[in-house]
């Protein structure tokens, strides 16, 4: 019996570990395999990240057309992934399935039209009434009561405006239902005249440039104001100040909800902090600033040179106001803008497209004339619109 035992036990024994030895065999063939699938992957993610920074492209071909009818006075703006037409008749956002999302019609001598995400705000200069509208329409209406100046949408609806009154200034800002959430009676003699106003994503950083004169000098001044729970507890919801003598800063914008920057005609000034923004990067600016454009992550400064060969000089700096990126041009440009990494430069007739380490990735002539070149998600492929339409293209 004892015998019998020992052979059922070393027969149990061996076949626990054959089958130990299958499951173990087993496992490396699935790590294997895992890892097999992980290498060629990332191959494949390096070859098409290097094929994305090296590809140059030479032509385009159109994707599909989008067709309405021929305004020749209309301007045209990016309205989350839409395309917004305006003029003193009114505006319209359309889709790329030539469907017309909204029509808002208006009579309006000189409309002022801004975007931030999903929303689009509309005002006539120096008039009082405001359309406040998203992809699903109409949102609200505002009547500022005063005079408007200048305005700016966040992405929650917000409007925040400038507004004349005599001598007097007004900062208000207004809910998109139209409620007054927030004012700032502004004179030269208290905090000066406000220059130029911007407001962050989530609507409750207010940043606005002012410009007064000191003795016979100008001085500029930043203020940002916060109208969340830190701002309750500061006056006026003042929450931070800069000033700057000998300098007229007049383009203030937030970049991301950390980041918010300032332009003025000597100088480059960088913040941070989406409560209490604090000043970390600053650098005087000697030559003349002919455009400013910014992404999220990026902001561009185009100097005009003078010069023949090159009359234009490009410096993109990053958040932290390292230069990551300088380019001599010489297209005589309508607008310039950033997609992701890409700096596009363009007219009615010609483009060029940079990467940040200097690749040309596409130089050439539109088909026909354009008005407005619009970028999409996608860096290869783009909207171009006429005037009686909009081309989708892709580039090869």
């Amino acid at each position: 019996m004892a015998q019998i035992n020992e052979y059922f036990k070393n027969k149990y024994d061996g076949d626990q570990s054959e089958l130990r030895e299958k499951i173990n065999r087993h496992r490396r063939f699935i790590f294997y395999r895992i890892l097999a699938v992980v290498i060629v992957a990332a191959l494949i993610g390096i070859a098409m990240y290097h094929n994305y920074k090296t590809m140059i492209y030479t032509d385009y071909t159109t994707l599909r057309t989008m067709e309405y009818q021929e305004a020749s006075t209309a301007s045209y703006l990016k309205f989350n992934n839409n395309i917004i037409r305006y003029s003193s008749d009114g505006i319209s956002a359309f889709n790329m399935d030539n469907e017309m999302l909204w029509n808002q019609p208006f009579q309006m001598q000189s409309p002022i039209v801004d975007v931030c995400g999903d929303y689009v705000a509309v005002g006539d200069y120096k008039k009082s009434k405001i359309y406040v509208l998203n992809s699903s329409g109409p949102q609200g209406e505002i009547d500022t009561t005063l005079p408007i100046q200048k305005l700016c949408v966040s992405g929650t609806g917000n409007v925040a405006v400038i507004l004349e009154e005599g001598d007097v200034t007004w900062v208000k800002l207004f809910n998109k239902e139209g409620q007054n959430v927030a004012n700032d009676r502004t004179t030269m003699d208290k905090s000066g005249y406000p220059v130029n106003i911007a407001i962050s994503d989530d609507g409750i950083m207010l940043c606005v440039s002012y410009l007064r004169i000191d003795g016979a000098a100008l001085t500029s001044s930043v203020a940002y104001y916060n109208f969340g729970n830190v701002g309750q507890n500061e006056i006026d919801n003042l929450v931070a100040g800069f000033n700057f003598s000998n300098s007229i800063v007049s383009y203030v914008e937030f970049m991301n909800a950390n980041t918010s920057f300032a332009v003025g005609d000597n100088r480059l000034e960088i913040f941070k902090g989406a409560q209490k923004p604090e000043n970390v990067f600053e650098t005087e600016i000697k030559e003349e600033i002919k455009s400013v454009f910014h992404n999220e992550d990026y902001i561009g400064l185009v100097y005009a040179e003078g010069r023949s060969d090159n009359p234009y000089h490009i410096d993109v700096y990053n958040t932290s106001g390292d230069i990551v990126y300088a380019k001599d041009f010489a297209l005589n440009y309508s607008d310039i803008e950033f997609n992701k990494d890409l700096v596009i430069i363009y007219n009615s007739d010609d483009c060029v497209i940079y990467n940040m380490n200097d690749v040309e990735k596409y130089s050439g002539k539109f088909h026909e004339s354009i008005v407005k070149l619009v970028p999409t998600d996608s860096v290869t492929k783009y909207l171009l619109v006429m005037g009686n339409r909009t081309e989708e293209i892709q580039l090869k």
